[in-house]
C-alpha cells in the first residue's frame, strides 16, 4: 500500500502539532514580553526615582502604576515615602541634606570655622499685640507674616535657621559656600521690608494692624555645624558674630530705625548697597565698639536724595566724634531737612546738645556704650 494512505493522516496530524506549538511558543512570547515590559519599566523608573531621592529630589511625580500588583504597590510606597520627605523638608535646610547625602558621610557633631553673614529680625511690641488677638489669629497671622520673611530669605540664598516666636535667625554662607554673602543678606533684608509693605497694605484694608519689623545683620567668623546632642542634631551657627547681629536688631528700638547692618557686612558689600552710617557702639557684653549703618538700598536704585544723605550724615558724624558739636548739629539738621522727623538725627543732635553743655573730656573716644539690651 502507498505509504501516504497509511500515514497520510498522521502526517497531517503532526503538522497540526508543530502549527499549533509554534503558535503556542509564540503567544507565549508575546505575553512574556509584555509581562516584562510591565515590570520591567515601572521597575527602571522607580530606580531612576530611588537614585533621585538618594540626591534629595523629591519633586512629585504621577504614580508609575503598573499591573503586576507587587510593582504597583512599590510605586505608591515610593511616591509616599517622597511625600514624607517633602514634609521633612520644612524642618531641615534642603542644601543641608543634599551636601551631607553628596558626602556620603554621617550627620556628626561639629562644625568648621567660616565666615558668614547672620540675620534676625524681631516684630516690635509683639507682646502687646499677642494679648490683643486670639490665639488662633495670632498664629495665622505669624504664618502669613513668616512666610513672607521666609520666601525672600530662601530666595537670596539663605538658610532660615529658625523661628523664636515672631523672630527670625537665618544665615548666609552655609551650608553651600558663597562668596558674596554679605551682598544677598542685605538684598534679603531690603526686599523683605518691601514686601512686608504689601502684606501690611492689605492688613490694613482688612482692619488688622501691621507689624512693624527690626532687622539685624552680621558678617563674621563663627562655627557652623552641627550642634547639639548624639540625639538630636542642629544644624547653626554659634558664635560672637551670631550675638552681635541679635544685638543689631536690638538697636533699630533704640535709634529709630528699621534696618542696621555692621561695619563688616557693609565693607564685604561694599559697591552693591547704599547705607549711612549712624553711630559707634559698645553694647552689653561686648567691648570692642562697632561702626552700624541703616541700610537704605541696593546701589542701583540710589537716587540723588539718598547720596547727599550718607555723605551729610558721615560728616555729621565726623564732627561729632571731633567733639565739635556746633558743626554737628548743623549737619544733622540738613539729614533733617532730607528727612523730616528723623530718628537717628533727631537722637543725635540731642546728644550734641548734652555734651556742649556737659563735655565729656579729652579722653572721650566718641564710642557710645550701652549697659542694657
Amino acid at each position: 500500500l502507498p505509504e501516504t494512505e497509511v500515514l497520510g493522516r498522521v502526517h497531517r496530524s503532526n503538522q497540526m502539532t508543530i502549527l499549533i506549538g509554534v503558535g503556542v511558543l509564540v503567544l507565549g512570547l508575546l505575553i512574556s514580553l509584555f509581562v516584562a515590559a510591565q515590570v520591567a519599566r515601572p521597575l527602571e523608573r522607580l530606580a531612576r526615582e530611588a537614585d533621585a531621592v538618594g540626591h534629595f529630589q523629591i519633586a512629585a511625580q504621577p504614580i508609575a502604576h503598573s499591573v503586576v500588583r507587587e510593582v504597583d504597590r512599590l510605586a505608591v510606597a515610593m511616591e509616599n515615602m517622597k511625600g514624607g520627605l517633602r514634609s521633612f523638608q520644612k524642618y531641615v535646610p534642603a542644601d543641608l541634606v543634599r551636601t551631607l547625602l553628596a558626602s556620603h558621610q554621617d550627620a556628626n557633631l561639629g562644625g568648621e570655622l567660616r565666615t558668614v553673614t547672620i540675620f534676625f529680625s524681631d516684630v516690635a511690641n509683639f507682646t502687646a499685640i499677642a494679648e490683643e488677638l486670639r490665639p488662633e489669629e495670632l498664629v495665622e497671622r505669624l504664618r502669613e507674616y513668616l512666610t513672607v520673611l521666609s520666601q525672600e530669605i530662601q530666595a537670596a540664598g539663605g538658610t532660615v535657621d529658625k523661628y523664636i516666636g515672631d523672630a527670625v535667625m537665618a544665615f548666609w554662607g552655609a551650608p553651600t559656600v558663597d562668596p558674596r554673602h554679605a551682598q544677598a543678606a542685605c538684598t534679603a533684608a531690603l526686599r523683605c521690608q518691601l514686601a512686608l509693605q504689601g502684606l501690611h497694605a492689605r492688613w490694613q484694608a482688612e482692619g488688622r494692624h501691621p507689624f512693624v519689623t527690626r532687622i539685624g545683620v552680621h558678617t563674621g567668623e563663627v562655627v557652623v555645624g552641627n550642634i547639639g546632642s548624639e540625639a538630636r542634631l542642629n544644624y547653626t551657627v554659634i558664635g560672637d558674630a551670631v550675638n552681635l547681629a541679635s544685638r543689631l536688631e536690638e538697636l533699630n528700638k533704640h535709634y529709630g530705625t528699621r534696618l542696621l547692618i555692621s561695619e563688616s557686612t557693609f565693607q564685604a558689600a561694599e559697591g552693591t548697597v547704599v547705607a549711612r552710617p549712624i553711630d559707634y557702639v559698645s553694647v552689653k557684653g561686648k567691648r570692642r565698639p562697632v561702626l552700624i549703618y541703616e541700610l537704605l538700598e541696593q546701589k542701583g536704585d540710589v537716587e540723588g536724595e539718598s547720596a547727599e544723605l550718607v555723605a551729610v550724615q558721615g560728616e555729621g558724624l565726623a564732627r561729632y566724634r571731633q567733639q565739635d558739636w556746633e558743626g554737628a548739629i548743623r549737619l544733622y539738621e540738613r539729614v533733617l531737612a532730607l528727612r523730616a522727623d528723623d530718628p537717628p538725627a533727631r537722637l543725635m543732635i540731642s546728644r550734641c546738645l548734652a555734651y556742649r553743655q556737659n563735655p565729656p573730656g579729652p579722653e572721650w573716644d566718641g564710642v557710645y556704650r550701652l549697659d542694657s539690651k
